[in-house]
């Protein structure tokens, strides 16, 4: 149901600066421009929800950025490179560093996308165009938010290979993983130690560069079926890769 600004207390109207405890969203809120959370969607274009189709650019409140994706059918995922900072001694990202499930609806001039792990989004019009604000689990969404800061649009070309993607090894001796892919060139992944590394586009595939020298190539389209190459530690990059795996987009 959408909330008139009725609906919303007047406390609303400022940016909180709470802080959540660390490992997950952590840090200050920064101050942004103020979404009128009673316009109407002809106030601009991108308030209909359903011109917020797509991929958008977000930050969490350490000022570190994720991908939020948007299905018409209500579907939300995000794909991140980690929640706050990492454990000391490091060790494999779990799969929720790297993606939360939500689903979306209208919500003022915008929308809210209430995930499992009980965070809550939303993308609202502001002054200055789109903005985020997000809540923490228990935070009471009448209230401030937890962190707040703009929303970006991310191109059609890189928003098409967004996202975080299941490798399916061929050998049952070996577990999925998962792979993450965010706008901004970085990669993560559930398998290394470190997991990290950087992505880019090469002769319509993905190639990944990871900081245990590994190497991993998708090919095919993200929204359908997809191949991964994967070349071990050491492995000749010009030659056969060390696996084939079949992958999906989650």
């Amino acid at each position: 149901m959408r909330l008139s600004s009725v609906s919303l207390p007047a406390l609303l109207l400022a940016v909180a600066t709470t802080a959540f405890p660390p490992g997950e969203r952590v840090g200050a809120a920064p101050a942004v421009a103020q979404p009128r959370l009673g316009a109407v969607a002809s106030d601009g274009a991108e308030a209909d929800p359903a011109r917020l189709m797509g991929v958008w650019s977000l930050a969490d409140n350490a000022n570190v950025l994720f991908n939020l994706r948007l299905e018409a059918d209500g579907r939300a995922t995000t794909a991140a490179a980690g929640r706050g900072p990492r454990p000391e001694g490091g060790g494999a990202f779990p799969a929720a560093a790297l993606l939360e499930r939500g689903r979306w609806r209208g919500w003022g001039n915008g929308l809210r996308v209430d995930y499992s792990s009980g965070w809550t989004d939303t993308l609202l019009l502001g002054p200055a165009g789109m903005v985020q604000w997000a809540w923490a689990p228990g935070a009471d969404r009448n209230g401030p938010p937890t962190n707040a800061g703009k929303a970006v649009r991310v191109g059609d070309g890189v928003a098409a290979l967004v996202g975080v993607y299941r490798i399916m090894p061929r050998t049952a001796a070996q577990a999925p993983w998962l792979v993450s892919l965010l706008s901004d060139g970085r990669a993560a992944n559930t398998l290394d130690a470190d997991g990290r590394g950087n992505w880019r586009q090469q002769a319509g595939a993905v190639v990944i560069e990871w900081s245990s020298g590994r190497r991993t190539r998708l090919e095919g389209k993200p929204e359908g079926p997809l191949r991964a190459q994967l070349w071990s530690v050491g492995a000749n990059r010009d030659g056969a890769p060390s696996q084939v795996a079949d992958a999906i987009r989650l």
